[in-house]
């Protein structure tokens, strides 16, 4: 029955079935077209909690009541309801709802029938606002049947779960799955996918012939083994977490001692941590993992993204300038964990609450209370970690010490009435030898004074003394290790790095309309209260330590009972698999985001990887080893016509999706076929800049840069980023933006990219010396074509392409070819 058919029989049946009240048609045409729409569009900001425009849409005598702007439904009057001009599309927008696409033009007619009709609505009826997708709790789901009754999971093509979830889709779409694709076209899909290097000819050649039935998946494990596998899938997560190696803001001074966090990314991958401890680590390493080297280096996450140097080191924090700095400083952690871990945009509750997300203002400046006491600073840190302890018990004696010492310092000061900054003065304005001048000496204490300046200076003497001991025994310790994380902070202090302030948390107040000049009511630590079945706030005492906010939040995050870190981290996984998430908006898993395609698949791959050991090597190893990823990326003719009415973008995966090579891939590509690159592992990062003028606004001047130096022949994630100057060869070929949370890098198709990749430095530079490889392969040009080929394509040429390009290197030489493969589609593409 088609829907205008249908339209019109309730409207018959609402005409005919009168009485009393509404219609017993009326009821049901309500019930199952409108009210979906009103609550899964306008409650949102129409409720008796929020009534935008003065609006509710909850009940009939609200919503017939109207608002700020009139009457927004007037029965039988269509041009009269002001909800109608609000959701009307002209030039593909609509005022309604806001910020949102506009509803889709059955939605719009269902609506006006609706109030063509009458605008029955049920006596008594309440709406309400349906739980979001991604708030709802994760639970197994069962695997699909098919239209036969029977498990879709015994379909031959059915490879593993995965598979039966995405058949279902595709036959609910009238699609059917393409072939899968040849060893060739898989080997050097996975060698990309996993470890972002090409594979090599006698690779390839060996996978190819290997006939047992396993080979693809003994492949996928050896590629997960690769200590590679850490360093390809370490930038991913980089880019999440918008880790730079320098400030930011206008003065942009490097941060040297960034790269720890990134060698933890590395090795954390590569262990296969569990996602669990990986998540505390990174929140409250030092306080759930103490003393230990991932404990302290994960939290570098807390400092990984810009910072303010002007607005904490220049501007004091009782100053507005300073107040916002550190507001601001905050608020970049509070997001970044949000977003990270839960898919979340919680910034949005800033000035008010969100308006799309159950998220308040108090849910965003508790989450300010976890972070109150943190700032970014240097650590100092050992491998033993009983050492580590050792260096921090003396810090925290230091501070105790110097504590005691301040006061006591100007006690002594008052009693000699020679406050130290008087103290100071009078000596630079000692007269000179031969001046008669004189000054006034100081009155006379009497005995109680005396003796207590006496016992006072003794005690400063007992102080001075022990915190020489303590200088002295830092001095014996091994020379230590130093990371940039987000530490408590001790105020602006200099001795062992501390002040006078015991690493307190700073009070945490609402701020109205987001202003510091504006506070309103102190906020106690704690999370977001959307959750059902778990605490928004922290029970802790007053006298807990600062780490306890902090572990009481990664506890929070990895409950089992919190649905969004693994639907998350399991969309992530698939989104860098197949160059799409099973929910588009990777950061944003809220109503402003997109809902997913494959919900239950989503479902199933969160819940079997929390379940089931959190390991996300397993995840990989379920989503390579599926028939959704073995899948060729062409299509014939009659798959695409098809499939072009229903699915033209591929969103269900009838079809492999090609894709372009990323930035670093593409860089690390172009040193591997040259010989060239450098496969050393961690350590301080290598600059491909020169930088100029240091001491104030450092310049990052790349094409100083030598890139004959060998020391920045190194896979791109051990590259130096800056952020205010992105290297330029990376950034024409997309690379994320270090001062932004990127969950999905944008793809781009540029003539720069070409130009780029004929004439950059680098990959003339390579060129070269791939032509010196190359020309110790074969006896003749022929021959050392095909090996640059082989090399680059992870296939030989076919004769065509090997005639095109021999007759080039004949004319102009082996280099220049060389650079005419870097350039080439399929040396940026993967099938």
């Amino acid at each position: 029955m088609s829907r205008c058919f249908a339209s019109a029989v309730f409207c018959l049946l609402a005409t005919s079935l009168t009485g009393t009240g509404v219609s017993i048609a009326g009821e049901e045409f309500f019930h199952e077209q409108v009210a979906p729409i009103l609550e899964q569009h306008c409650l949102a900001c129409h409720n008796d909690e929020r009534t935008e425009g003065g609006l509710s849409l909850v009940r009939a005598e609200t919503a017939f009541a109207g608002g700020e702007s009139g009457e927004s439904i007037v029965p039988r009057d269509v041009e009269a309801s002001y909800l109608i001009d609000q959701i009307t599309v002209e030039d593909g927008k609509a005022a309604m709802p806001e910020g949102q696409p506009p509803l889709a033009e059955d939605q719009i007619a269902t609506l006006r029938q609706w109030i063509a009709d009458g605008a029955d609505w049920p006596a008594g009826l309440v709406l309400e606002i349906p739980q979001w997708w991604s708030l709802q709790p994760l639970q197994v789901p069962e695997l699909p049947i098919g239209s036969d009754g029977k498990p879709l999971a015994n379909d031959p093509w059915v490879r593993n779960p995965v598979d039966a979830f995405v058949l279902a889709q595709l036959r609910n779409k009238g699609l059917q799955p393409a072939a899968a694709a040849d060893r060739e076209t898989l080997i050097r899909r996975l060698y990309y996918d996993l470890i972002g290097l090409p594979p090599t000819p006698q690779q390839v050649a060996e996978f190819v012939a290997d006939s047992q039935d396993d080979a693809y998946e003994k492949l996928v494990d050896r590629l997960l083994a690769s200590p590679r596998y850490g360093e390809r899938w370490a930038r991913h997560w980089l880019d999440v977490v918008h880790y730079g190696e320098t400030h930011g803001y206008d003065k942009d001074k490097p941060r040297p001692n960034a790269w720890p966090y990134r060698d933890y990314v590395i090795r954390s991958l590569n262990e296969d941590k569990p996602y669990t401890s990986f998540v505390q680590e990174q929140v409250a390493g030092d306080v759930l993992f103490p003393g230990t080297v991932d404990g302290i280096e994960a939290l570098g996450f807390i400092a990984a993204g810009p910072w303010d140097h002007v607005g904490h080191a220049e501007v004091p924090e009782t100053k507005i300038d300073g107040k916002v700095a550190r507001h601001l400083d905050r608020d970049d952690m509070v997001r970044n964990t949000m977003m990270t871990f839960m898919s979340l945009t919680v910034g949005c509750a800033q000035c008010h609450d969100h308006k799309f997300d159950p998220i308040t203002q108090e849910d965003y400046y508790s989450l300010h209370a976890v972070f109150a006491a943190l700032d970014r600073a240097d650590a100092q840190y050992h491998d033993d970690p009983a050492l580590t302890r050792q260096r921090q018990d003396l810090r925290r004696r230091g501070r105790t010490l110097q504590h005691r010492e301040y006061p006591l310092k100007k006690a002594v000061a008052e009693l000699e009435k020679t406050p130290e900054k008087e103290a100071e003065k009078e000596t630079a304005e000692k007269p000179a030898p031969g001046d008669s001048a004189t000054k006034e000496p100081p009155p006379e204490l009497s005995a109680e004074e005396q003796q207590q300046l006496e016992t006072k200076k003794k005690e400063l003497a007992e102080i001075g003394k022990e915190l020489e001991g303590i200088r002295k025994e830092l001095g014996t310790l091994p020379e230590p290790k130093i990371a940039y994380i987000g530490k408590v902070h001790y105020g602006g202090g200099t001795f062992l790095g501390t002040g006078y302030q015991e690493g307190k948390p700073r009070k945490i107040c609402l701020l109205h309309r987001g202003s510091v000049t504006n506070p309103g009511e102190e906020m106690q630590p704690g999370t977001l209260t959307c959750i059902e079945g778990l605490t928004s706030r922290f029970e802790l005492p007053d006298d807990a330590p600062e780490g306890e906010r902090r572990a009481a939040l990664a506890r929070w995050l990895t409950d089992l009972s919190n649905p969004l870190p693994w639907r998350s981290i399991a969309n992530r996984i698939w989104q860098f698999h197949f160059g799409r998430g099973l929910v588009e908006t990777a950061g944003d898993f809220g109503r402003m985001g997109a809902e997913p395609t494959h919900p239950q698949l989503l479902d199933y791959l969160a819940a079997d990887f929390r379940d089931g050991g959190q390991s996300i090597k397993d995840l990989h190893r379920k989503i390579v080893t599926s028939a959704t990823y073995l899948q060729q990326s062409t299509a014939t003719p009659e798959s695409v016509a098809t499939a072009k009415p229903v699915d033209a973008n591929n969103r269900f995966y009838w079809r492999m999706n090609r894709r372009r090579l990323e930035a670093e891939a593409v860089r690390d590509a172009v040193l591997q076929v040259a010989g060239k690159l450098d496969l050393k592992m961690g350590g301080p990062s290598f600059q491909d800049f020169v930088i100029d003028k240091p001491e104030h606004s450092p310049h990052y001047e790349y094409h100083r840069h030598d890139p004959e130096d060998p020391k920045s022949h190194r896979r791109s994630v051990y590259r130096f980023i800056v952020r205010s100057q992105t290297q330029p060869f990376m950034t024409v070929m997309d690379c994320a933006d270090p001062s932004m949370l990127v969950a999905k890098r944008n793809v781009t198709i540029s003539p720069l990219q070409s130009l780029a990749l004929l004439n950059n430095q680098l990959t003339m530079v390579m060129s070269k010396h791939f032509a010196e490889r190359v020309d110790a392969m074969g006896s003749n040009m022929e021959e050392k074509v095909a090996a640059a080929f082989s090399l680059a394509l992870s296939r030989p040429p076919n004769p065509e392409e090997l005639s095109a390009l021999t007759q080039y290197a004949q004319q102009h030489g082996l280099a220049n070819t060389c650079r005419v493969i870097y350039n080439l589609s399929e040396f940026m593409f993967v099938d």
